[in-house]
């Protein structure tokens, strides 16, 4: 019996979620994926800079206590863009796709985020941000 485009379509999905863990922190409804790599980055970040203000600290917690996904996806995509040592563990550990990941972290993800700092039109909210930075890792 032959498989459907829907079936074939849905196991690519799946080998991709497996293979990468950003792609699988935005299509898992389960946010243990994406927590998980808010906690990493916290650590870094925190590891790095011991004397962070409470802010942070307290922003950081909030996403990962919070149920929103947007929040949580925002924490990770900009933790992600300040967090340079934890692109290349991601890299260095094989938890991405290489070629894919080092196009998006170079040449998409920082003109997002500077988009969105300056509050340019398709950047101007932080549901419109992540909702555009997780479309463009999708289909790059």
């Amino acid at each position: 019996m032959q498989t459907s485009f829907y079936e074939e379509k849905q196991q690519l999905d799946k080998q991709r979620e497996q293979a990468d863990v950003i792609y699988r922190s935005f299509m898992d409804k389960n946010t243990q994926c994406v927590d998980n790599i808010i906690r990493e980055i916290r650590d870094i970040t925190l590891a790095e800079f011991t004397q962070a203000s409470s802010r942070l600290r307290k922003m950081l917690q909030r996403a990962l206590q919070d149920k929103s996904r947007v929040a949580k996806h925002a924490a990770m995509l900009f933790g992600l863009y300040l967090t340079p040592a934890y692109a290349n563990k991601l890299l260095q550990e094989a938890k991405v796709d290489p070629q894919r990941f080092a196009l998006y972290y170079q040449h998409h993800l920082p003109q997002m985020c500077q988009n969105h700092l300056n509050g340019k039109s398709k950047f101007d909210s932080m549901q419109a941000f992540v909702e555009e930075a997780r479309t463009a890792y999708i289909i790059i």
